[in-house]
């Protein structure tokens, strides 16, 4: 490779509302405009890089049936060409779930993608036991590898441009995501369906910067890291979205999808809320203020998001109060 190319991806050091290539993001969410200039997306990472990639991924486990989402998540993650079998750590949270069919369920599809034996949490969640998990994780990973760590609602994806950039110079070389919440045409709150059945994207085809805008969260997630950094330090995270300081990285920008509005979300929300709650009282003065912030968080989703529908069909929506305040920051990326 001619390490002598000047490459143009973003030095970490450059704030990312400001590193916009290949992506261009307006930062503005009054006037949200997308562009790019072929719409190159890779379907699968380059062969040396799904070779050599580590992935970290926490599952959320109800004893009533598997989370539809995941069978679409782990086939994402496969065709991706990360081996789910030898290069990953799948941590299922099961609490109260042995037995279950819900567990049951869940275990037959890893099966599907090899996984046999994945690693069982039984405890009440926590956000940091988590990162300690993928520390110790990562730190086993060779310092030629590379690391990628995704919630199940997260679906990475990698803009073509990563082929040059890796041949220009591949050290301390990065892909970070800006999440893009996808949402159903009607804006309602459906049940995922089945694998095979219709894509994701067609069963969610909004795609809105809600996470920003809306709740004024940081919307940024690192999708690829190397093992190593351009002067061979370890990359390790500090949080599921942030790294420990004075890395040398560069990094490319690109989006991805997050599928947080769905029939089950609204369930998985309301145990976020109570083990959110469980962890400010057991955890430190620091970790209990942060850990109440997402408390009150998920209760204002309840309060202001999700609005329930009436008839016969039930469940729920997106709130006309959401819609009116924050529609405009639905636009369609890549100009679709």
């Amino acid at each position: 490779m001619n390490h002598s190319n000047i490459t143009r991806a973003c030095p970490v050091t450059v704030r990312s509302t400001r590193c916009n290539y290949p992506l261009h993001l307006g930062a503005s969410c009054d006037r949200l405009r997308w562009g790019h200039a072929d719409r190159c997306e890779l379907q699968r990472l380059p062969d040396a890089v799904a070779a050599s990639t580590h992935l970290f991924a926490m599952l959320a486990v109800s004893r009533a049936a598997i989370d539809p989402l995941l069978p679409h998540w782990l086939e994402h993650y496969s065709r991706l060409g990360i081996d789910l079998t030898s290069r990953a750590m799948l941590v299922l949270h099961a609490p109260h779930c042995e037995g279950s069919r819900g567990l049951n369920e869940t275990l037959a599809a890893l099966r599907v993608h090899g996984v046999r034996q994945p690693r069982m949490f039984l405890e009440t969640w926590s956000s940091t036991i988590k990162t300690s998990l993928a520390t110790a994780y990562f730190r086993q990973v060779p310092a030629s590898g590379y690391l990628m760590r995704a919630d199940s609602d997260e679906f990475f994806a990698f803009p073509c441009e990563l082929l040059a950039e890796l041949e220009a110079d591949p050290r301390g070389l990065a892909v970070r995501g800006t999440m893009i919440d996808r949402v159903a045409a009607d804006w309602s709150m459906p049940a995922v369906a089945p694998l095979g059945a219709r894509s994701l994207s067609a069963q969610y085809p909004r795609r809105c910067r809600f996470t920003l805008c809306a709740w004024e969260e940081n919307e940024d997630k690192w999708m690829l890291l190397p093992a190593t950094d351009a002067r061979g330090e370890r990359v390790a995270f500090k949080s599921s979205a942030s790294l420990k300081r004075g890395l040398a990285l560069r990094y490319l920008r690109w989006a991805f999808s997050h599928y947080r509005f769905t029939e089950a979300a609204v369930a998985l929300t309301l145990r976020k809320s109570e083990e959110y709650s469980h962890e400010g009282q057991r955890e430190s003065k620091l970790r209990g203020l942060e850990s109440n912030g997402r408390v009150q968080h998920y209760r204002w989703l309840f309060k202001e998001v999700f609005a329930g529908r009436s008839g016969a069909g039930g469940g729920f929506e997106i709130s006309d109060r959401m819609r009116a305040k924050f529609g405009h920051v639905c636009a369609a990326p890549f100009g679709e």
